[in-house]
């Protein structure tokens, strides 16, 4: 005879189950027990079982594979839902309809963030950072702000921005001749660098 305890899974319908040689210690409590089942929970957990703190919570590999197959699946088809209401949102504002009272709000909103149409927006704002703070769809206030603003970029931004690129592509061809005369420095010193090499190979 050999002490020792036999786990049973607890999953419904299955009568898997598995003996393990242990000196058990039924008549101890506190620390000595959950050193115990420490040790049945390490042991059998090499074989692939899950010991729970119950009877029903034991799980035999198959059962274990199963639940965290489940919990795969669970997971995939939250984020693939996620999607689809992502998804279904868009179609959603693709399908509203902008009322009167939509215009009105989005005409005031412009009016407040929209300096003119040679700046454009201020502070930072653009058409779907717009939307987004009135939680309506950015072709509405694409179209409201064609219609009674101007571009979404001012002209004098667009005119800064060519303003700044030139000022680059001077300064980039002032030093270009410098750049090709320190290419031809370099290209010259590494001949010279490699000439003795070629004097040597010559009177060997």
């Amino acid at each position: 005879m050999v002490h020792g305890i036999i786990a049973r899974c607890g999953a419904p319908g299955c009568e898997a189950e598995i003996p393990l040689p242990v000196n058990t210690m039924q008549n101890t409590r506190g620390a000595d027990a959950e050193v115990e089942w420490r040790f049945i929970a390490r042991k059998l957990g090499a074989k692939g079982w899950h010991v729970g703190r119950s009877r029903t919570a034991h799980r035999c590999p198959r059962c274990l594979n199963a639940a965290k197959f489940s919990s795969i699946r669970k997971a995939e088809a939250m984020q693939n839902g996620n999607a689809m209401n992502d998804k279904l949102k868009v179609e959603k504002d693709n399908m509203r309809v902008m009322t009167r009272e939509d215009r009105r709000i989005i005409f005031e909103k412009l009016n407040e963030v929209y300096l003119n149409d040679k700046v454009g927006y201020g502070d930072g704002w653009t058409d779907e950072k717009l939307a987004v703070d009135l939680g309506v769809p950015r072709a509405w206030v694409k179209l409201i702000r064609d219609e009674n603003f101007g571009d979404e970029v001012g002209n004098e931004n667009i005119r800064e921005q060519i303003k700044e690129a030139r000022e680059l592509m001077s300064q980039v061809k002032a030093i270009e001749p410098r750049v090709s005369e320190a290419q031809r420095l370099l290209a010259v010193a590494d001949k010279i660098e490699k000439s003795p090499a070629e004097i040597a190979k010559v009177f060997k």
